[in-house]
């Protein structure tokens, strides 16, 4: 097609468009769905210039300590970063900065026991982002340099990076800890399980426990240690740290290594275990701290109770007092007499007896129980004298004892 022909067919059909428009807009539209004739209006950024330049530096400060062998960090945030480290499988060490102004984690690998190595230098990369999310932190880290030792050292000047993503991975620092976390927390028990709790002072040192036990009617707290098999100097390293600390822990000790004595020496409760920690036999340690426990809740109740409600459930009332329901069960009820695990005043059982009888059907008598306020209706019918004899999983018949 000659051009004054093309641009006359043009001029033809941009008069047949609503507004004002030209030729050369409708040349330019003619082709404008295909892909390659897209023009780039907008770029949705995920950073701003400053925030990529800061995510660079951190890259760059993380290939670095690809080839380390040690790293020194003295954080603001000791818990998260020795959280981090445990859960990336490292070994650390809380120790006091020589000139008494705090104190720095010391972070190594199971081989660097044995030998020089840098196979730990990605894991070290991943700490630096949990590090990088603290207001107040320095780095020093131990390079190989392709056999020529240098320091890398790094502070809170050098890398603001508030977007870096932690470690957060759930994982535990051996599978005794992962086995011993989901069985204890598959129990019903009035302790609730918590992972790496506090940073404990051991003398000039810090020390995290594996695990915690919460009392769920109380203030009380039990930290929970796993001693693992490993190298001597680990284990005495362990055991300087439970002499030093002030706090009573549940020591769980692997019995190849032979310290259980020297745990319970140093004031410890110490549970002994091989391939793996007997549930039972912690949850046993917890129910003798926990008889002391109840006798001292129960100690603060007064004599008698007197609840205002015609039936209450003794988990109600022991919820209501901030008790276990073993404290409430010492105390005395003179307006009510316990049915099952329920208090009901004897005015509630003698209008219950009045309209049950023989033969109502099971789902009539549970109507009258709840009426009054009973949920454990089989505990009514026992104390008043009566049985559902069942018809099937649903269906029953009162009937007399």
């Amino acid at each position: 097609v000659h051009e004054e022909e093309r641009q006359h067919a043009l001029s033809l059909a941009a008069d047949r468009f609503p507004g004002e428009v030209s030729p050369d807009q409708l040349a330019s539209s003619l082709y404008a769905d295909r892909e390659s004739r897209e023009v780039l209006r907008e770029v949705a950024a995920r950073w701003t210039p400053s925030e990529l330049l800061a995510q660079y530096n951190l890259s760059l400060a993380q290939t670095a300590l690809f080839d380390a062998t040690e790293m020194r960090v003295q954080s603001s945030d000791p818990r998260r970063l020795v959280s981090a480290v445990k859960r990336l499988g490292l070994l650390y060490e809380v120790v006091p900065l020589g000139d008494g102004g705090g104190r720095e984690v010391v972070l190594t690998g199971p081989d660097a026991l044995f030998r020089h190595t840098r196979r730990y230098g990605t894991r070290f990369a991943r700490v630096l982002r949990t590090v990088a999310r603290g207001d107040d932190w320095r780095v020093e880290a131990t390079i190989d340099d392709r056999g020529t030792e240098r320091l890398l050292v790094l502070t809170d000047d050098d890398l603001t990076v508030p977007n870096a993503d932690p470690v957060t991975d759930v994982e535990y620092d051996s599978g005794v800890e992962q086995e011993f976390a989901a069985r204890f927390e598959s129990l019903d028990l009035d302790w609730a399980l918590v992972r790496e709790p506090d940073v404990l002072a051991a003398g000039d040192r810090l020390m995290v426990p594996d695990f915690a036990f919460d009392y769920e009617f109380g203030d009380e707290r039990v930290y929970f240690e796993i001693m693992g098999f490993w190298t001597p100097e680990y284990v005495e390293k362990k055991l300087s740290q439970l002499a030093a600390t002030d706090e009573t822990l549940l020591v769980a000790v692997d019995a190849d290594l032979g310290v259980g004595e020297d745990v319970e020496a140093r004031d410890h409760r110490v549970v002994e275990y091989t391939g793996s920690v007997r549930v039972k036999d912690v949850v046993d340690a917890l129910r003798d701290l926990e008889t002391d426990l109840v006798a001292a809740s129960a100690a603060e109740l007064p004599d008698e109770l007197r609840p205002d409600a015609d039936a209450v459930t003794l988990s109600a009332l022991a919820a209501r007092h901030g008790v276990s329901e073993e404290a409430i069960e010492a105390v005395a009820f003179p307006d009510h007499e316990q049915v099952g695990r329920t208090l009901v005043r004897p005015t509630v059982l003698d209008a219950v007896a009045d309209q049950l009888e023989a033969g109502l059907s099971r789902e009539d008598a549970e109507a009258v129980a709840s009426e009054h306020g009973v949920e454990d209706a089989s505990a009514l019918f026992s104390r008043l004298g009566y049985r559902v004899d069942w018809d099937g999983l649903s269906g029953g018949t009162l009937r007399e004892k």
